[in-house]
């Protein structure tokens, strides 16, 4: 996949940013990134978010340097400033957690993960590029659709995916009684 450039849906005043592969040397950024979104300094977080974003690293770090089959981690960036990520592979849907292991299926499906903006970057149609070009990734891929779970409260994300035309599968419980609600949506693809 090459780089490319995004400028004729942005406004003027938004600036012009690159999507492309992921590399070994971006796991930094991206889990600043999603360290960030997902684990903000609230609470005891704040305490620990050294040792999540240090982790996170690694974890990315292992993925770009050996790629699983159909998988691909994007950035966006605004210059040479990482603003956006996103990962997609082919895989299983994760499981519920009092789930025994093989009963959740094994259907291989292209799945959204990480999907994150830098609070910088947000509100300028990054996340909405790094969406068309997953797709665009899932269809060279032989896919027809494609799934990702969000938050239930999280309402600029789902006003996103409905807006790109995603559909509710199905809603989950993490833990029972307890917890945010999460999300299964998915897109049928155009040919």
């Amino acid at each position: 996949m090459k780089s490319f450039e995004l400028s004729s849906e942005q406004e003027a005043n938004e600036p012009a940013f690159t999507i492309r592969p992921a590399i070994a040397e971006d796991a930094g950024s991206i889990a600043a990134i999603l360290t960030e979104c997902f684990h903000p300094p609230v609470g005891l977080t704040r305490w620990i978010q050294p040792w999540i974003q240090a982790g996170l690293k690694a974890e990315i770090s292992l993925r770009l340097r050996t790629p699983p089959a159909f998988y691909s981690c994007l950035v966006a960036l605004v210059e040479e400033h990482t603003a956006g990520t996103v990962e997609v592979a082919l895989r299983s849907l994760p499981q519920q957690w009092w789930m025994p292991p093989g009963l959740g299926g094994s259907t291989r499906l292209a799945y959204i993960s990480n999907l994150a903006v830098s609070n910088t970057y947000r509100r300028q149609g990054v996340a909405r590029a790094l969406l068309l070009e997953v797709e665009k990734l899932v269809r060279r891929w032989n896919q027809s659709t494609v799934n990702l779970h969000v938050m239930e409260r999280n309402r600029g994300a789902l006003a996103l995916y409905y807006g790109l035309g995603y559909q509710l599968e199905r809603t989950e419980q993490e833990w029972p009684l307890l917890g945010d609600r999460k999300l299964l949506l998915h897109k049928k693809l155009s040919a």
